[in-house]
């Protein structure tokens, strides 16, 4: 009896997991699709499964988070914080992180399988669609793999194993088995250099993927790899987009005044999950990153009057890429590379419209390539908090040997009890693959044994 791949489907074929309005979105029997028009297909990129990608969880698994839950809580968001193996608290459950992914890698694979064969409109409108599935196919097993499987790179760790690469759209084939590290990120960037060729360099919206999209995508998987000269290359190539003010002066505005996603020139790409973080709190560690008078911490949060640590206020940046990202993974080559004045130079023209003018310690330096690497590291942490990348900086950086141990204290004071900490190399940088796919698919190899 063939083992059935469990990814959430079953919901699918019932109908039960869709909430869009189009009739073909209804039903899926049997992995058969119904999409028939290129419109159809166009429509398929309104659906949250490729629109809504980040596994917003994983945000509380980072050392800038804070929540006031102790360790006795059982939680989804306590076993991400605390590093508990298992992400999801009920095993019966659909697994949060796991099933909305690749449930956006059936829809992803329904469109680049099927989207040629339709009959009509042009070859460059359907290699479009394509190109667009591919960079969202691509983009769901990076997150995939920083939930569920080891830091990569190619020079250390190739053959450890990553997740299944699912490219089949009929739901009832056999399970294909965890695929090494190796071969899916060669499946990634593969995907994503097809891409650029096939995309649009302007889309009608932001949460649309365009050619510079997908080199933004290529830089962020480069730079989680290690492969820095490559993720300079293709964040060069981001930053080639057309958009002007790809940096935002936030020292000229108030919280109110900030725009939101669809108007906002910073944005890449808009992923639209919703961060969902009311109830969080930046570390105490994070918080020691600002100075006085960053206008980040003034724009982005506000002080807890029963606490008195400052959480986030409600924060319409999104999930997805920026063009700030791509300036710090330009400077962090260049830091890398000994380029010490021109890691420099990039970091303190993005300081400029994040911190007021005449603010003592604006203007950063450095005196060797270790320290510029320290202040682009301190930077992109500080820019890029809550965006969905430090939970992918930290596993990158602890391969590297230059993450620090993170703990979990009590009321965010390290004076206070300890509760959890997470050590330089500790197996918990990794999640379980979750109870209930491992239930179903016995032969699949776990990650804790």
């Amino acid at each position: 009896m063939k083992s059935v791949f469990y990814i959430g489907m079953i919901g699918v074929l019932l109908g039960q997991m869709v909430s869009c309005s189009d009739d073909f979105l209804d039903v899926t029997p049997k992995g058969e699709t119904l999409p028939e028009t290129i419109e159809d297909y166009d429509l398929l990129f309104n659906y949250l499964s490729l629109t809504d990608l980040m596994p917003s969880v994983l945000q509380y698994a980072e050392d800038d988070s804070y929540i006031t839950s102790g360790a006795e809580v059982i939680g989804d968001r306590e076993n991400a914080y605390f590093w508990n193996h298992n992400l999801d608290t009920d095993p019966e459950s659909n697994p949060q992180v796991w099933q909305p992914l690749y449930l956006g890698q059936y829809y992803a694979n329904v469109v680049i399988q099927e989207v040629m064969k339709v009959q009509e409109g042009t070859e460059a409108e359907k290699r479009s669609l394509m190109g667009q599935a591919m960079t969202i196919r691509a983009m769901n097993y990076l997150y995939l793999l920083t939930a569920f499987a080891n830091a990569y790179h190619p020079d250390i760790n190739p053959d450890d194993l990553g997740v299944p690469l699912v490219t089949s759209i009929n739901v009832t084939d056999k399970i294909p088995a965890r695929s090494t590290l190796k071969e899916c990120f060669d499946l990634m960037t593969s995907d994503l250099k097809q891409a650029m060729e096939w995309l649009p360099e302007v889309h009608s919206n932001r949460w649309r993927v365009t050619r510079y999209v997908a080199a933004g995508v290529l830089a962020r998987v480069y730079t989680y790899t290690g492969q820095y000269e490559e993720a300079n290359t293709y964040a060069t190539i981001a930053l080639e987009s057309p958009q002007i003010d790809k940096i935002l002066d936030y020292n000229a505005m108030e919280p109110a005044d900030f725009p939101s996603e669809d108007v906002n020139s910073e944005r890449l790409w808009v992923d639209k999950t919703n961060s969902n973080y009311s109830s969080s709190f930046y570390s105490y560690d994070l918080l020691e990153y600002f100075q006085d008078g960053d206008s980040r911490i003034r724009l982005f949060t506000l002080p807890d009057e029963d606490t008195g640590i400052v959480v986030r206020e409600e924060d319409v940046r999104s999930f997805g890429l920026s063009y700030p990202e791509m300036y710090l993974i330009q400077a962090e080559y260049r830091a890398r590379n000994g380029e010490i004045d021109a890691a420099m130079e990039i970091i303190n023209t993005l300081r400029e419209f994040r911190i007021p003018e005449g603010t003592p310690g604006r203007a950063l330096t450095a005196t060797n390539a270790e320290e510029a690497l320290e202040v682009v590291l301190a930077e992109r942490r500080r820019e890029l908090v809550f965006r969905g990348t430090r939970w992918m900086d930290m596993k990158r950086l602890d391969l590297e040997g230059r993450m620090p141990a993170v703990h979990r204290y009590m009321n965010n004071d390290p004076s206070d009890q300890l509760i959890q900490t997470l050590e330089p190399g500790s197996p918990n940088y990794t999640f379980e693959i979750p109870e209930k796919v491992l239930s179903m698919n016995p032969d699949m190899e776990p990650n804790h044994r």
